[in-house]
């Protein structure tokens, strides 16, 4: 059973630099699936890849799942086949070649949550006036902090550190799920690093705390981001569970 009072907005833009946009999302409040996708820059095809996820995720939701659990399975399944699609795509191309995007998934069964990822998009919960981030960026320096215990400072200057560890099309896709409880009142935003690069956590969090519905608090993230030249294109959900 999906909650009845759900309320969200997106936003996808190009931001101030980039002349198109490799970014992709997808809102589906009444079937409790949101989602955000950043192609992968520097690389070829980032916004086939990114409309790819996207495409599948809407094509699995014509067989919903009967819980959360069975959902994120059901994402982990369309989302290997992409990816080995998308692989197949880059090889024709050549054998160096990638064709890749990121992910971050979020379902909301009753008050059941459902989160699944890859690569450096984010999910962030607010709850009672606290922002936290709900995933973990797949990047160089956050598994030089999680495997071999560097601290953030020293692992945010090594070699390649913004690199991905992990995307739909990379030859590795290892991603992420967690399940957890969602109440009202609670408050959640998906984002593209487009957003996180140039508008920090605790100004985040400054703006989802403020008095106004999604659309607004949206809004208010983007002209943060284009105020500071967004050099990459931003993607932006804010979902309200109320």
């Amino acid at each position: 059973m999906k909650p009845l009072k759900i309320q969200s907005y997106e936003l996808c833009h190009t931001g101030m630099v980039r002349d198109h946009n490799e970014d992709a999302v997808v809102s589906l409040p009444g079937q409790g699936l949101w989602a955000v996708a950043d192609g992968m820059g520097g690389h070829a095809r980032g916004d086939y890849a990114s409309q790819a996820v996207i495409s599948s995720l809407l094509d699995m939701t014509l067989a919903h799942e009967a819980h959360v659990g069975g959902q994120l399975n059901s994402i982990q399944r369309v989302l290997e086949q992409t990816s080995q699609l998308l692989i197949s795509k880059a090889q024709e191309i050549s054998e160096q070649t990638i064709i890749g995007s990121t992910v971050v998934v979020m379902v909301i069964d009753g008050n059941n949550l459902g989160i699944f990822w890859a690569g450096d998009s984010r999910a962030y919960r607010l709850r009672e006036g606290q922002l936290t981030q709900l995933t973990t960026d797949h990047t160089v320096a956050n598994e030089l902090v999680r495997a071999q215990g560097f601290n953030r400072e020293d692992a945010r200057s090594a070699q390649d550190a913004e690199a991905l560890t992990t995307a739909v099309g990379a030859s590795v896709f290892t991603p992420e799920r967690r399940e957890d409880k969602t109440h009202p009142g609670d408050r959640f935003c998906l984002c593209s690093d487009g957003l996180n690069k140039v508008v920090p956590d605790w100004e985040i969090e400054s703006v989802l705390n403020r008095r106004q519905g999604p659309e607004p608090a949206a809004q208010q993230l983007l002209d943060l981001s284009l105020d500071r030249q967004a050099t990459d294109n931003v993607s932006i959900i804010v979902i309200d569970h109320l």
